[in-house]
């Protein structure tokens, strides 16, 4: 007789509703992240939008998943100009709200789903994105977003994701330590209402695999996978192109 297949439960922090609960709190103070990494986070984000191509033919079609506040809509506007069109996917109906002040017309357009499992028409995106997403998934989610990426995706169309990392060693994983572990008292002397910012950094301190990413990338039918460090060594971006028509 074989032993029962023993099921590890997911941790709390990883649960859909407690994500979502968390990014409906912090929709009100979102825009402190900005100045918490010293406009670092911008600069990444055009790095993201600056790593895709202009589309063969036609205008740019990006899906941005787990899109928060649609912060990624600036420097995707600034890459791609008045042809492109946004849609911004998140679960969280207060951050969607938040990115309704963004833009008003019809450049970008809010759904409210969750990432892995969007029911947006598929083979109509030119581009799929995620920008600092990734920490709140696990790697046995990886897979899902990968598949959901292929399914949204033209042949040839292209993914790109950043996230936030700690370098593995050495003084930047020192200091950036040191950093996160002040941010929690300085936040709450600050503004107790932004205090929920200190939750994205225990995400970060954990960080995404990003080898096993890789993978579910690779099993989902992308190629030339790539992945690279953003000075200065706290991001990752990695980029991967859909299979082509056949």
């Amino acid at each position: 007789m074989s032993s029962p297949v023993v099921v590890s439960p997911v941790p709390v922090r990883y649960r859909p509703a407690q994500v979502r609960a968390l990014f409906d709190k912090m929709a009100e103070t979102y825009g402190w992240s900005r100045w918490l990494s010293g406009g670092q986070l911008g600069r990444w984000r055009h790095q993201l939008a600056h790593a895709l191509r202009q589309p063969i033919t036609g205008p740019a079609h990006v899906v941005d998943l787990m899109a928060g506040g649609a912060d990624l809509w600036p420097a995707l506007h600034h890459r791609f100009g008045a042809g492109l069109h946004v849609t911004a996917v998140d679960f969280s109906a207060p951050m969607l709200a938040r990115a309704a002040a963004l833009a008003a017309g019809s450049q970008l357009a809010l759904y409210q789903a969750n990432a892995l499992a969007t029911a947006l028409p598929a083979g109509q995106a030119t581009a799929v994105t995620c920008a600092f997403g990734l920490k709140t998934l696990r790697p046995a989610e990886y897979p899902a977003l990968a598949a959901e990426a292929a399914r949204l995706l033209r042949p040839g169309g292209e993914v790109a994701l950043v996230e936030f990392v700690l370098p593995d060693s050495g003084w930047r994983r020192q200091v950036m330590l040191h950093y996160l572990a002040l941010l929690v008292p300085c936040l709450g002397w600050l503004q107790p209402t932004a205090n929920v910012h200190a939750e994205l950094a225990r995400y970060a301190s954990v960080g995404p695999d990003f080898s096993a990413l890789r993978q579910a990338l690779e099993q989902a039918g992308f190629t030339q996978v790539r992945q690279r460090r953003l000075w200065p060594g706290y991001a990752v971006l990695l980029t991967a192109v859909a299979k082509p028509a056949n």
